[in-house]
């Protein structure tokens, strides 16, 4: 049987040894914890068991596991399947009404005893996709800090942005900072990428991106999840969810401060108060010794705006196959449609426009006249659809006329077919879009913040800057197209039917995309996208049917 000693990758020992018992506790007052004035009070600190990375009665889990970061790493990413990134290929493998299982895991001992009820062979490399839970990189994290704080290895979860993910992109993720006791320093390690050791230049700590923005560092509107309130909302949440972490309570992600709250209240401002406070706290997170920690023990404690006291409401009921209504006395909505003709047209984007990308083949399509909704889908008339059939209300701070969000595509689909309608297709969706027009917007080849809402500070090419409103809008803001459309240029993404692939050319006449695939479709740009990605062309390829954005909505359509 393997002890207590860990040997990292690369040949690095790790050169303690720290008895078991000695970290088994689960009553760690974690934001109380005395430090003393010496490095070793740290380290004893991050020894130490919080509430969620607590094994309890599982701990006998640990004893074999392998001794290198990188095989602990495959075999902890072995146990879970990522919500978004990684279901839909085990779609049917995987029980209907099993997606995100974040709620129902909170902590290390939950997901152990989880792991167990699909099979009692415990952490094992050849886990079944079926045995597995759905799970994302936060427990993945928690999962690795317990089996390290369970060898005597220093270990905490921080909350930051991925580089590494998404091209272009700083990705709202968590990962682990790992004792190195040979070299006397931290490195970073990424159970849920495979990553370890790697550099730091690969993920922003939440501290630094905070600090970056109060200088004008950085686009704010590149940090977060596309469709998920990237931006300010991003950075302020991982600030305070970070801090926490570290603190020693690394909170579920659908927990959050109040001082979001107030952000999403005043149009993404916060007060002279609020700023002072996290420019406070990311000065002290650029060096964790005692002091920092005990000062950042203090400002926590004292701070309500930036505990993690307010939790997102959470998606419990079956959303792929629930369309029974449960209410029959619950009418539907009235849906506003817009007859299009039918015809042909260029589909796709000419090789000379800007911003073109290699899946905008151009080829000639021919559609038949279809009705199409005037307005993306609004609260109030997805509550209607919630109400009617049992399902969880999506959350969201403005409702009413304000378009729906948080829906993955099942639920837009399961709406749709409520409705007796469909999910658009990519050729309707762009046919609609352009309305006869075969510039890059509607509006011709450029277009402005008082047409549209997106990030007009970045304009398309030849094309005058204009403002960046950095907020979704109510349906209907902005003038329609010759079609009598709204908003099909920016604020909100639109989910589509199709899955994503390269176009199938020689499908003419109402093309479809593939019966099956990875990856959905969402087309039109949010108001978070830079101009050329709301060109009527843009293919908005690549998104996990079961994401549940606050930049992705949908509206449907019927045959006339």
């Amino acid at each position: 049987m393997k002890h207590v000693l860990f040997y990292l990758m690369i040949s690095i020992l790790m050169e303690f040894s720290y008895a078991q018992n000695s970290i088994q506790k689960s009553d760690v007052q974690v934001l109380n914890y005395n430090f003393e004035q010496d490095d070793g009070s740290v380290l004893n600190f991050y020894r130490q068991y919080s509430s969620f990375t607590d094994p309890g009665k599982y701990a006998y889990l640990y004893e074999n596991l392998p001794d290198s970061l990188p095989e602990l790493c495959s075999l902890i990413k072995s146990q879970f399947i990522h919500p978004y990134a990684e279901l839909p290929r085990y779609r049917d493998q995987i029980p209907e009404g099993r997606q995100d299982e974040s709620s129902m895991y909170p902590t290390v001992k939950s997901i152990l005893e989880g792991l167990l009820s699909y099979d009692t062979s415990g952490l094992v490399n050849n886990r079944k996709p079926e045995n597995r839970l759905i799970l994302g990189c936060r427990h993945n994290a928690i999962l690795l800090a317990s089996i390290l704080k369970y060898h005597g290895i220093p270990a905490r979860v921080r909350a930051g942005h991925a580089t590494y993910i998404i091209p272009d992109f700083h990705t709202s993720h968590t990962i682990c900072e790992v004792w190195n006791e040979k070299n006397k320093r931290w490195m970073l390690v990424d159970p849920s990428m495979g990553k370890v050791d790697f550099s730091r230049d690969k993920f922003d700590s939440s501290y630094d991106a905070w600090l970056k923005l109060q200088k004008n560092e950085i686009d704010p509107n590149l940090f977060g999840m596309p469709g998920q309130y990237p931006g300010v909302i991003s950075i302020v949440g991982k600030v305070c969810t970070d801090l926490a972490s570290i603190l020693g309570t690394e909170y579920p992600i659908y927990q959050y401060s109040p001082i979001l709250d107030y952000a999403f209240e005043n149009d993404m401002q916060l007060t002279l108060e609020h700023i002072e406070t996290l420019n406070r706290i990311s000065e002290l997170m650029k060096s964790l010794d005692a002091d920092n920690l005990s000062k950042l023990q203090e400002i926590y404690n004292n701070t309500p705006q930036i505990q993690i006291t307010k939790q997102f409401e959470t998606i419990t009921t079956n959303t792929e196959k629930n369309t029974s209504a449960k209410n029959l006395s619950i009418k539907k909505p009235i849906i506003e449609f817009v007859n299009i003709p039918g015809g042909t047209f260029m589909m796709g984007s000419p090789n000379n426009e800007e911003g073109r990308k290699d899946d905008e083949i151009q080829h000639e399509v021919t559609l038949s006249a279809l009705k199409m909704s005037k307005y993306c889908v609004t609260y109030e008339q997805y509550d209607l659809f919630c109400e009617a059939t049992g399902r969880e209300t999506p959350w969201g701070f403005k409702r009413g006329n304000m378009p729906v969000s948080q829906v993955t595509w099942f639920d837009a689909n399961a709406f749709a077919e409520w409705m007796g309608c469909r999910l658009p297709t990519e050729a309707k969706f762009e046919y609609a879009a352009r309305a006869n027009t075969t510039t890059p917007f509607y509006t011709g080849d450029c277009i402005t913040s008082a047409q549209a809402n997106f990030n007009g500070i970045e304009p398309y090419t030849n094309c005058e800057k204009s403002e960046n409103k950095g907020k979704p809008l109510l349906v209907g803001s902005f003038p329609p197209n010759a079609f009598g459309l709204y908003d099909m240029h920016g604020n909100m993404l639109e989910w589509i039917s199709d899955w994503y692939s390269e176009y199938i050319i020689e499908n003419k006449l109402n093309p479809k995309g593939p019966k099956t695939d990875v990856l959905k479709v969402a087309r039109g740009g949010g108001w978070f996208e830079p101009t050329w990605k709301c060109r009527s062309a843009y293919r908005g390829g690549g998104i996990p049917p079961g994401n549940r954005g606050a930049g992705i909505s949908f509206r449907i359509v019927k045959d006339e």
